[in-house]
């Protein structure tokens, strides 16, 4: 049994070593939004429980995993974009300050409308927010969109490729 410890210990050490690696000081940011993420699957499935109107559906639940899985997707291929444009960087002899402005763009993106889901579903199941919590879980969602705009220089006439 000890010996079992031991290889989870280091299988888990091993595997948070990779992702810092690739994420840094976004590392906890991504535990988070992970967290988040299951969380609302969680909280989808109480929604549709606690409501007379609404049944747990088998297949929203695959939808809402398969959803899920489009996330983690998209954090993959932020990284792998900052990843890139590093190279190039590298390569043209440019210096950067950061090896994951898109990545942590993407988590922070995620997170807060991780965050607004979540409440979301808990308001949909009939509990009352803190207004002030939507509040400002809304201005962040402008201010992550308004960072990322800043990023690529204005506005994106084509929101969605």
């Amino acid at each position: 049994m000890e010996n079992l410890k031991s290889k989870v210990v280091v299988l888990f050490t091993a595997f948070n070593m990779l992702l810092t690696n690739f994420f840094g000081i976004f590392t906890p940011l991504l535990y988070v939004v992970a967290g988040l993420m299951i969380a609302d699957l969680f909280t989808r499935a109480y929604a549709a429980g606690a409501r007379e109107d609404e049944k747990v559906q088998s297949k929203l639940v695959i939808k809402g995993i398969y959803r899920k899985l489009g996330m983690v997707m998209l954090i993959l291929l932020s990284l792998l974009l900052d990843y890139g444009l590093i190279q190039i960087a590298n390569t043209l002899g440019i210096m950067v300050a950061t090896k994951v402005i898109f990545t942590a763009l993407t988590l922070a993106w995620i997170f807060v409308r991780e965050l607004i889901s979540n409440l979301e579903n808990l308001s949909h199941a009939g509990m009352d927010l803190p207004p002030f919590i939507v509040k400002a879980l809304n201005i962040a969602k402008d201010k992550v969109d308004s960072m990322g705009n800043a990023v690529i220089g204005g506005e994106s006439k084509d929101e969605n490729i």
